[in-house]
């Protein structure tokens, strides 16, 4: 008898292989069954066996990704995932990569044969699991994505074998999710969160995975109510929606795990939801390059994962880690560009990224305090404070949209925030825009923002 493989890898390989029939992976109102998944990948083979170098794929289906990830590893390809409604995250793989090979699962075929699209729309079931059926081994490349380029350009960042897999076992024991697990998941599988957290991690439990994005408030809470899922995966503005679409309900108790991570979850939010939904929302904190960092159930610090080594910078405040799943040389201290601070003997708070952290008066804080609250004053829908150099000299600014029907204006959230912050941490310049620039990763591009303040004052100050 052969052994069962426990290993991340080879409950991965079990989902895919034990039960043809069973459903994997949800989304609208397509599902896809592992013997779809399979056949599915048995056509794209060749396709992907045709040259050389990395394949970039615009994939917005999760069975689809499966199928393309099971296809490129049997042909030794690389695979890098990007957002296939973000032209410009194609534009940045064009430019990291001349010549790269980019397949969309939508859309005609451009060049007279086949199309991928039109490939997977004629695919059968596999009867059996192909015989070249194969998985990454720990040194070998699983997938690569994108970062969100809020603070930045897009930068491809690989993740190997072994950073996936051991990330998802230290993840399914900590969050001691039952087996066959049901996981929703309101993030793209293009991003890495909702490809770790959304697509691998299912896998690993055995489970099944049900993908829905672009959702109004209302759409998420009855996906709630039809699923009862046993994961949720979202970010702070999905918490942020549900919150605002419960206002007048009690949900909970629940024993559903609701999972952010990608930007900060605002403090109100989080507490207005453990009391409608009865359970916390687990924060998770990490990023593309680093993968997951620490974690922590609102209002408690973030904590360490488990094999996550971290300490702070006494000069630059700066947050550094060593973990098992974050790339780099091996035992090297890695810089994750956030500003933090040490809360008891084994928390830590986080400040802001460290380019939020701005010295005025002679004392240093960070933006995110502003931020969260502006975002306490009523009628303010979102806001992004960052520093800047207002004629020569460092400076807050601070940028906000307002709720439908409410009016804001810079003197009126001035003072707001004048009863409630210390003189140094008023923002010189507030502007009231219509809605935020948002990257990809549902984050706030203050990269966009910033160009607005390029010379010292917008036009449109208010």
């Amino acid at each position: 008898m052969v052994p069962k493989d426990d290993s991340a890898r080879g409950r991965i390989l079990a989902s895919l292989t034990c039960d043809l029939g069973r459903t994997l992976a949800r989304a609208q109102s397509r599902a896809w069954t592992a013997g779809e998944i399979l056949g599915a990948a048995t056509l794209l083979r060749p396709i992907f066996q045709e040259g050389e170098g990395p394949l970039g794929i615009a994939f917005g289906q999760p069975g689809w990704i499966l199928a393309a990830l099971l296809a490129a590893w049997s042909s030794r390809r690389q695979l890098l995932l990007f957002d296939p409604g973000l032209k410009r995250e194609a534009e940045a793989l064009r430019r990291i990569h001349p010549g790269i090979c980019i397949y969309a699962d939508t859309g005609p075929s451009s060049d007279g044969r086949v199309s991928v699209a039109e490939a997977l729309a004629a695919s059968a079931p596999a009867a059996a699991p192909p015989a070249w059926l194969t998985l990454p081994a720990d040194d070998e490349p699983f997938a690569a994505l994108l970062t969100s380029a809020s603070t930045g350009e897009n930068k491809v960042i690989d993740k190997l074998g072994l950073q996936i897999y051991r990330q998802a076992e230290a993840l399914a024991s900590m969050l001691a999710l039952p087996v066959r697990s049901r996981v929703l998941s309101f993030v793209p599988p293009c991003h890495l969160l909702g490809f770790f957290y959304g697509l691998v991690l299912p896998l690993v439990l055995g489970g099944e995975t049900i993908v829905a994005t672009d959702l109004t408030g209302a759409a998420m809470v009855e996906l709630l109510a039809k699923y009862r899922p046993d994961l949720v995966v979202g970010t702070a503005t999905h918490y942020r929606f549900l919150v605002k679409s419960t206002a007048k309900a009690v949900i909970g108790p629940s024993t559903t795990v609701f999972l952010s991570s990608g930007a900060p979850l605002d403090p109100t939010v989080a507490e207005a939801f453990a009391s409608r939904f009865g359970t916390p929302v687990r924060d998770f904190y990490g990023s593309t390059e680093l993968g997951g960092v620490a974690f922590r159930a609102w209002p408690e610090p973030y904590r360490a994962m488990p094999g996550v080594r971290w300490r702070i910078d006494a000069e630059t405040a700066c947050l550094e880690v060593i973990s098992p799943w974050a790339g780099g040389p091996e035992g090297a201290w890695l810089s994750t560009d956030d500003a933090a601070e040490l809360v008891g003997e084994d928390g830590f708070r986080l400040l802001g990224r460290l380019d939020h952290v701005v010295k005025v008066g002679g004392k240093r804080f960070s933006s995110v305090e502003v931020e969260q609250a502006l975002r306490a004053m009523p009628g303010v829908a979102e806001a992004a404070v960052f520093p800047y150099l207002r004629f020569g000299e460092p400076a807050i600014a601070a940028v906000i949209s307002s709720e439908p029907d409410a009016v804001l204006d810079g003197a009126t959230a001035r003072a707001f925030l004048a009863e409630r912050l210390a003189s140094y941490k008023l923002p010189r310049t507030i502007l009231v825009l219509a809605t935020l620039p948002r990257g990809s990763h549902d984050k706030i591009d203050y990269q966009a923002l910033r160009a607005l303040f390029a010379d010292g004052e917008p036009a449109r100050e208010r």
